[in-house]
């Protein structure tokens, strides 16, 4: 009702609608959300197993060293190498 009463009186009453259209158009649109919040929890029911199978997977970085990650020649244009003129 509380949404009803504010899409008149911001919406529908500069569209020339009365308060019974609104009132109407609006359960329609709560008996929608209420259908759809279900077709979409029926939905994710049969996934909601597998939420717990995938577990994230974390490194412990810390006791690597930069050459253990980067190259030898890994600073600058073509590595460490010099290309002069």
């Amino acid at each position: 009702m509380k949404d009803a009463w504010r899409t008149y009186k911001y919406v529908a009453k500069k569209k020339g609608k009365t308060f019974g259209e609104v009132l109407k158009s609006t359960w329609k649109m709560a008996k929608l959300q209420v259908s759809m919040k279900k077709a979409m929890d029926s939905k994710s029911q049969p996934l909601s197993g597998l939420k717990s199978a995938c577990k994230a997977v974390s490194y412990d970085w810390s006791g690597v060293t930069e050459a253990a990650v980067y190259p030898d020649n890994h600073r600058g244009y073509l590595g460490s190498k010099y290309c002069g003129d």
